[in-house]
């Protein structure tokens, strides 16, 4: 196999809790990850050494500053590779956007590499790899729906939502994951959605329940930031969704819908006035497309 191309997944929080801060300044989360079907393409060549990263956006950085740079970098050292590789990405995901594009980039790169150089790693040994890369790294690389705890590391697979229809909203503004983690108050550490939501799914609940117990401890703080993240919330939920929320640290909005219909009915009405996708849940967070044998 001289090249491999996959889909890597965008991740949203169905749930965030910030349990804590470690000394080091990072915080400890206790949070619902899902992956959706809005996905970026990456096709991995192989090269006698080195790395070189093409990409579909000019304001995609192609050097070192990229996660999938880092991420060759790290595995290279883990199996001490000697060969290289070219990496093409065509991207749909948003940047900046509190979907995990940056670090499902990376889950792909990782992924790809153990299939394209046939270095046999585990699961568990990417995810420890890939967390030298970025948090969100592990789950990407195991995706569906998961429970994810501390700064990341701690990955678990949850019994999956019902079948739903999703829709993602971008708003135009970006938001510093730093910024707004900066402006959090101690007070709003310590919420339980998770613990909800993990209950609800244990018992198999509907999904107009589980929409329900959504919950963002992030979210009061970047709609200060992005006051849009409040009204595209209300629009979501004027048009049927069983809830709506705030992925990540913003600051695009996610709504769950029972149907493909309203979903796409939704995107189309508001697709001029930010980036709007209707998407389905995922069970996977890395998909192979296909790969290429030497002949």
């Amino acid at each position: 196999m001289d090249r491999i191309t996959l889909r890597a997944c965008a991740k949203v929080n169905l749930t965030l809790d910030v349990l804590g801060r470690r000394p080091d300044g990072y915080h400890l989360l206790d949070s619902v990850m899902q992956s959706v079907s809005l996905t970026d393409t990456i096709t991995l060549r192989k090269r006698p050494q080195g790395i070189s990263i093409l990409s579909s956006r000019a304001d995609v950085p192609t050097d070192e500053r990229n996660t999938c740079w880092r991420a060759f970098n790290a595995f290279a050292g883990y199996v001490g590779l000697e060969g290289g590789v070219e990496i093409s990405l065509s991207k749909s995901i948003p940047l900046a956007a509190g979907l995990g594009g940056a670090s499902a980039d990376a889950a792909a790169v990782l992924h790809g590499l153990n299939r394209l150089y046939r270095a046999g790693l585990s699961l568990a040994e990417l995810q420890e790899i890939g967390l030298q890369v970025g948090a969100d790294v592990p789950f990407c690389l195991m995706g569906g729906t998961c429970l994810v705890q501390g700064i990341g590391e701690a990955v678990t697979p949850l019994p999956g939502f019902p079948r739903a229809s999703m829709v993602v909203v971008k708003p135009a503004a970006n938001v510093l994951t730093a910024e707004v983690y900066r402006r959090l108050d101690v007070s709003a550490h310590g919420s339980s959605h998770t613990a909800r939501l993990r209950q609800l799914l244990r018992e198999g609940r509907g999904l107009p329940e589980l929409a329900g117990a959504l919950g963002n401890a992030l979210e009061t703080v970047t709609e200060q930031l992005v006051p849009e993240v409040a009204v595209w919330k209300e629009r979501l939920l004027a048009a049927g969704a069983h809830g709506a929320l705030m992925s990540g640290s913003g600051p695009s909005v996610i709504g769950l819908f029972s149907s493909d219909v309203q979903a796409k009915s939704f995107q189309g009405r508001f697709a001029g006035e930010a980036e709007v996708f209707a998407v389905e849940l995922s069970g996977v967070g890395v998909q192979e497309i296909d790969g290429g044998d030497v002949s």
